[in-house]
C-alpha cells in the first residue's frame, strides 16, 4: 500500500514584496505563529487550533499570553516581545524609526491540519491583514 504524501508547506511560495518606502513613514503589522493572544481572548486549543486571534494595536506585552505546549517558551514567559515584539515596535514608533503600527495584529496557534490551515484559515487571515493596510508585515514564529 502506497503511503499518502504529506503536505509540505515549504513547497508553497511565501509571498514577498520588497518594501520600497521609508520605514520612518511606514506602518508595521505583526503576524505570529507563536500562539500569542490578548488576555481578554480565549487561549488557543493546545491539541490543535485552526483559528487566529486579533490583537489590538494598543495592546502591550503585559496584556498578552501564550497558549502553546509545542515549543519551549521559557523566554517568552519572561518577555513575550521575543516572539511578538509589540513593545519594541511602539518604541521604534516613538523614536520615529518606523511610522507606526497597525490597529490590529494577528496570531495563530499550533495545528497539524496544514491543508485546512492553508485552504481555510489563511485566506481569511490574509484578507484581515490586507484590511489593516500595513506598509510592512513582520512575521514571527514560536
Amino acid at each position: 500500500m502506497a503511503e499518502k504524501p504529506t503536505l509540505e508547506m515549504s513547497r508553497y511560495c511565501v509571498p514577498f514584496t520588497p518594501f520600497r518606502g521609508r520605514l520612518e513613514e511606514g506602518s508595521v503589522c505583526l503576524v505570529s505563529t507563536a500562539a500569542v493572544h490578548h488576555e481578554s481572548d480565549p487561549p488557543f486549543e493546545l491539541d490543535g487550533d485552526l483559528t487566529y486571534r486579533v490583537i489590538p494595536g494598543t495592546a502591550r506585552a503585559s496584556e498578552l499570553r501564550v497558549a502553546d505546549a509545542h515549543y519551549d517558551h521559557g523566554c517568552v514567559d519572561q518577555d513575550v516581545n521575543c516572539v511578538f515584539p509589540i513593545d519594541r515596535l511602539v518604541e521604534l514608533t516613538r523614536e520615529q524609526r518606523i511610522g507606526g503600527i497597525t490597529e490590529k495584529h494577528f496570531s495563530l496557534g499550533f495545528t497539524q491540519a496544514l491543508r485546512q490551515l492553508r485552504d481555510e484559515t489563511l485566506p481569511h487571515l490574509v484578507e484581515e491583514v490586507r484590511r489593516t493596510r500595513p506598509d510592512a508585515v513582520l512575521l514571527t514564529g514560536g
